[in-house]
Formats: C-alpha cells, sequence, structure tokens
C-alpha cells in the first residue's frame, strides 16, 4: 500500500536515484545570508563506513561515518546518531522461543516502544524479504506535523523475522518545515536505499535471547 499525498519528492527520489536526489538538495549558501538548513548526506560513490556490533551480530552501513555518535552498550538497543542531519538510527535484533515473522516482529517493537507513539502518514509500506531470508515489512513515514512552521520527522523502519530471530530497524530524521521537504525526501530516500540495505547481521551468530521480562541476556 502506497500513499504519496503531497510528500511526492521522495518518490521522485527514488526514481531518479539517491545520487541525482542527494545532489539536488544540497542547498545553496549564500556569504552573505542566514546559515543554509541542514543538507542531505553526500553520495560520492565510495563504499560506506561500517559499524559492526559483538553484541548484535550484525554490521550498520554509515554515510559520513566518523560523524556518528553509536552507543552500543548503555541501552538495550545500538543507537547511532548524526548531529549534522537531525538523524537517528536505533537498531535491535533478538533470539525468539517462537518462530517468527514480519508481523511477530513488528508487535515486538510495538510493545518495546520502538516505533513512534505518534500518528504516522504513511509514504510507502512494502512486504519484501532481506537479509535473503528475513520476511520483513519496510515502512516509510511522517510523524504528524503540529503546525506549518513545525520541525517534518521521517522515518524508514523495518521489522523482520527469520525462524527465532527478529529484528528492527529506525531511521529517523527531522527538518525545520515543509520548505525542506526536499532535504527530507533525500535523507529518507537515501537511508531506505543505502543504510538499511547495508544492514547485515552476522549468519552464524546468535544475538542476545529476548527474555519474558524484556531484558536480553548475554550470548
Amino acid at each position: 500500500m502506497q500513499r504519496w499525498g503531497a510528500f511526492g519528492p521522495f518518490v521522485a527520489c527514488l526514481a531518479v536515484g539517491v545520487t541525482a536526489c542527494a545532489a539536488a538538495s544540497q542547498p545553496v549558501r549564500d556569504p552573505a545570508g542566514p546559515p543554509a538548513p541542514p543538507a542531505g548526506f553526500v553520495e560520492d560513490g565510495k563504499p560506506l563506513s561500517h559499524f559492526h556490533s559483538k553484541r548484535f551480530a550484525l554490521s550498520l552501513a554509515l554515510p559520513d561515518g566518523h560523524a556518528w555518535r553509536i552507543d552500543d552498550h548503555s541501552r538495550p538497543e545500538l543507537v547511532a546518531t548524526h548531529a549534522p542531519t537531525h538523524s537517528k538510527i536505533v537498531v535491535l535484533v533478538v533470539r525468539t522461543e517462537e518462530l517468527v515473522g514480519r508481523k511477530q516482529c513488528e508487535a515486538f517493537a510495538r510493545d518495546r516502544k520502538l516505533v513512534p507513539k505518534s500518528e504516522l502518514t504513511t509514504i510507502e509500506d512494502a512486504d519484501t524479504v532481506t537479509q535473503e531470508t528475513f520476511d520483513t515489512r519496510v515502512w516509510v513515514a511522517l510523524e504528524a506535523s503540529h503546525g506549518p512552521a513545525a520541525p517534518i520527522v521521517g522515518h524508514v523502519m523495518a521489522f523482520g523475522g527469520f525462524l527465532r530471530k527478529c529484528f528492527v530497524f529506525d531511521y529517523s530524521t527531522s527538518v525545520d518545515g515543509p520548505a525542506e521537504e526536499a532535504v527530507l525526501s533525500a535523507r529518507l530516500a537515501y537511508a531506505r536505499a543505502r543504510i538499511l540495505s547495508g544492514l547485515s547481521l552476522d549468519p552464524f551468530l546468535l544475538p542476545p535471547r529476548e527474555s519474558p521480562g524484556g531484558e536480553g541476556e548475554g550470548r
């Protein structure tokens, strides 16, 4: 199911490719004027940097890798933040007691409050296969705006399940308002095409087991 509405730039970004869209979304700086709004990620054709989490047995692809702050220890989830683009990535991988698919893993994410509480407007909603074997829902959505001058927050989310393993992925980013929709579209398209697609799970390593109380156990 897809509802594009007025947020057509995301569709255009996917159509022309993240390289062209990212380049087009870069702000033109006027030395005599105010600072330009936050830009998207620059696509230079080089391989992305990867952060490997031993705790979750996964590799996370990151553009502008040195600028990300990564917390893989203090919280149950891995959290990476990128201040220049007001972006955040939350990733969690767990073993489960039962066989799971995308619906069970999304329900798990909602129980753990990893899905935004606010009303969401769907931009893209697709059921697909990721990691070669994971039954996955990929959901691109916008949080409800609270006025014409309010920030716009977008998400690229994925909930995947295979046998007794779930992964949850949420890339979120914000811009100051409707005037920066092209920038937001470029970031979401980039996250969909490069960051989420670049996420890889180590095939022979097991993540923490999800206990009935909701806390992960070590391997």
